[in-house]
């Protein structure tokens, strides 16, 4: 038996690590690359650089307009994020203490949200956010991610409200809570970590999105990270020294992100997968 689970284990590591290596080498060459220039890395990707420069990072901040991308962007996922969190934190509560016929069918459409792709939708969506006159404000994409990522939000709010025993509401009640108090200061601390998880989600959704934030964004001046970089790509196809240095920049900061929060991502995932 304990030969078998050393085999077991040895298996698993070796998943893990080809796992990490399928991550980690792409991204290994596109730092690497970030440092050299033009020349050394239509020579050779994999050698290291022999006249590392900051100049590759230099031209793609000024191009790519960095500081001004980075805000767009850093505004709509922070606030996506934080209404995506009030909104389903809220109404996943809603939906699982209240069971009436009501409640399960909306339910039941929220959820159907997750089974249909958004580019079934493209052209109603571009002609919603025309009439709804959303176009070119970063409201629009805000109030767009908000909708889009309800349904998988509800999914796993409502999953983690229904592991909280009713007896600890209960108590909050009689020592007077109302409904917004009962919510805020009792059941959202119990389901921080699968909130966590939600932000996490989608906060890389966000941040990635390329596809809706174009059908919304079309002013210069309001260009997310994603679309930024689509822009230069077109412009400089073959300038594959600051296109790296451009790709390093855009992750730069999830990363960060990710290593602040590293903690409370794994105990997010851990405390996320509830039986719904």
């Amino acid at each position: 038996m304990k030969r078998r689970e050393r085999v077991d284990v040895a298996i698993r590591e070796i998943l893990i690590f080809i796992s990490a290596m399928i991550v980690m080498i792409p991204l290994y060459f596109t730092v690497l690359n970030a440092f050299k220039p033009y020349a050394e890395i239509a020579a050779n990707i994999a050698a290291w650089p022999k006249e590392p420069t900051l100049h590759n990072f230099v031209e793609a901040f000024q191009r790519l307009n960095f500081l001004t991308v980075l805000k767009n962007t850093a505004i709509i996922t922070i606030f996506s994020a934080l209404g995506c969190v009030v909104i389903s934190g809220m109404t996943g509560y809603w939906i699982a203490r209240h069971k009436n016929p009501f409640t399960t069918i909306w339910n039941l459409l929220f959820l159907s949200g997750m089974c249909v792709p958004f580019q079934c939708i493209m052209i109603t969506f571009a002609k919603m956010i025309g009439i709804l006159k959303l176009g070119n404000h970063l409201s629009g994409v805000v109030i767009s991610f908000w909708v889009f990522s309800l349904p998988m939000s509800l999914f796993l709010v409502t999953g983690a409200v229904k592991n909280i025993p009713l007896d600890i509401e209960e108590a909050a009640i009689i020592d007077g809570c109302g409904t917004l108090s009962l919510f805020w200061r009792v059941v959202f601390p119990l389901i921080r970590g699968t909130m966590f998880t939600i932000v996490t989600l989608n906060v890389l959704t966000y941040w990635n999105d390329y596809l809706m934030t174009q059908f919304i964004l079309t002013k210069t001046a309001y260009r997310t990270i994603q679309i930024a970089m689509q822009s230069l790509f077109n412009e400089a196809f073959f300038s594959w020294d600051t296109a790296v240095a451009a790709v390093t920049l855009s992750i730069t900061p999830l990363f960060i992100f990710f290593v602040i929060a590293q903690r409370q991502v794994l105990e997010g995932v851990v405390a996320g997968s509830v039986k719904g």
